[in-house]
């Protein structure tokens, strides 16, 4: 173990990092470097690759959201790759699969280094599989050797950048870059199809150009473009998320340096936030890759096994509304939501099984962030009594502060992770614009962005607090 962690210290230093500040940079500073991120990042988006000429199908098109990327550009597979490598990650350590205490500050060290390790491994593996698996035609049938290596170079690099961007947003701005990322691209989807003018197939895209074009048959377009509908469904799941988020638990807990004065510590129902949906969706389109690669090349296979262990993964075939490659058997198939009421209504069976998938996911996805990030309760108790903060009628004690709010995390961890799972595959029924998981993604996102900025404005006005905080 020793050797390998020597080798994994010895790869991270070669990858380049974004130095981090000498000092804490003020909230202005943190703004700016946010804001030229986001820039950097929409110019990436507008970034064609060179060399090959993209197909109008996008088998990603439903996971644009959650990989941040743009079909066609250098960052087609945006933050996937990255995101893959911390559920691996997650996972392994998480199961015990790799025994690693993460309370230990060194083990912590080593895990963060494996994961820059593990996510430029996964830069090079997942956009390799991706072009080499016809992307962009097949190879070296249509696509030459050595162009299929430039277009891999090119994607690599995009996301790679994205990684590096992540890190500069992590150190010198608000929050991670990953959410910026994906709250951007959830922005641009939700402005484009509510107010685009432009016209598809002669129709206006946007629902409420179209409400004044086409008056009550806006409402509905039978999903093809954005409709009034899906409007609605967006402001209705954006409202029953930010109630869902402001839903809290309070820990009854007494502050030693202010003469044992009581109050209640609010633990959010959500306490793993937007996590599980993250790492669900990047699941999800994890395997809409590997499957439509292995369809794309083995589905007219001689080889009855092969063609039959392929179906099992996943069938396609082109949808004629949207022109888009559709699953419509196999694993993908149950991974993809019926998109709007009629569609629940009409495939029941699906419906309740993507709900039972991604309530269970979510749930193993929230217990293993919680173990992994230090938001167990053990950890959460060493901060609570380094703070002054103890359990009325209790001595000031780890172990003991520990006992007492583990229940309450257990709770908001299991409870959470299925309300949050159960929250998005209902908004993805919903037909909501922009998707119903990018819209809760969105809000959380929006909401941990503003209270970063509310405790770093405080923390400005009041000096004396970030000393008492440890920032």
């Amino acid at each position: 173990m020793s050797l390998f962690r020597s080798l994994v210290a010895s790869i991270n230093r070669v990858i380049p990092e974004v130095e981090k500040p000498k000092q804490r940079p003020s909230l202005k500073e943190r703004l700016g470097w946010t804001a030229v991120v986001l820039f950097i990042y929409y110019i990436l988006t507008e970034i064609p690759i060179y060399g090959v000429q993209t197909p109008a199908t996008d088998i990603l098109s439903e996971f644009r959201v959650i990989f941040a990327g743009a079909s066609g550009s250098i960052v087609e597979l945006g933050i996937g790759p990255v995101v893959t490598a911390g559920i691996v990650l997650e996972l392994l350590v998480g199961s015990r699969i790799v025994p690693l205490d993460l309370t230990d500050p060194e083990n912590r060290i080593y895990f963060q280094q494996a994961q820059r390790v593990a996510a430029l491994a996964f830069i090079f593996l997942e956009n390799a599989a991706y072009v080499m698996g016809g992307r962009y035609g097949a190879v070296p049938a249509e696509v030459p050797w050595n162009m299929a290596a430039v277009v891999i170079g090119q994607l690599a690099l995009g996301s790679f950048l994205l990684m590096m961007l992540d890190d500069l947003v992590s150190k010198w701005g608000i929050g991670s870059g990953i959410s910026l990322f994906i709250l951007a691209g959830v922005a641009q989807r939700v402005i484009w199809g509510a107010f685009s003018p432009i016209k598809y197939q002669d129709r206006v895209v946007g629902a409420i150009p179209a409400l004044i074009e086409e008056g009550i048959d806006a409402f509905y377009r039978g999903g093809a473009l954005p409709d009034m509908a899906g409007l609605i469904a967006t402001i209705i799941v954006f409202l029953v998320v930010v109630w869902a988020y402001e839903v809290r638990v309070e820990v009854p807990i007494a502050f030693s340096r202010v003469g044992g004065q009581r109050m209640r510590y609010p633990l959010r129902l959500l306490y793993v936030s937007n996590i599980p949906i993250i790492f669900t969706q990047a699941l999800f389109g994890d395997v809409r890759i590997v499957s439509s690669i292995l369809w794309n090349k083995f589905s007219t296979s001689s080889n009855e096994i092969v063609r039959t262990l392929v179906s099992l993964l996943g069938e396609y075939q082109v949808s004629p509304v949207s022109g888009q490659t559709i699953p419509v058997g196999g694993l993908m198939y149950y991974m993809t939501p019926p998109n709007g009421p009629g569609a629940v209504a009409a495939y029941p069976g699906k419906a309740l099984a993507y709900l039972g998938l991604y309530i269970l996911l979510s749930v193993v996805f929230a217990k293993v962030w919680v173990i992994t990030s230090g938001m167990d309760a053990e950890s959460v108790a060493r901060q609570f009594v380094a703070q002054g903060m103890v359990v009325p009628g209790r001595r000031s004690s780890p172990r003991v502060l520990a006992e007492t709010i583990k229940g309450y995390i257990e709770a908001v961890t299991l409870l959470g992770g299925a309300l949050v799972g159960a929250l998005a595959a209902l908004a993805d029924f919903s037909g909501a614009i922009g998707t119903g998981s990018g819209i809760l993604l969105a809000v959380t996102i929006t909401a941990s962005f503003y209270e970063v900025i509310a405790k770093e404005r405080a923390l400005e006005l009041y000096p004396r607090l970030a000393r008492f905080l440890g920032a």
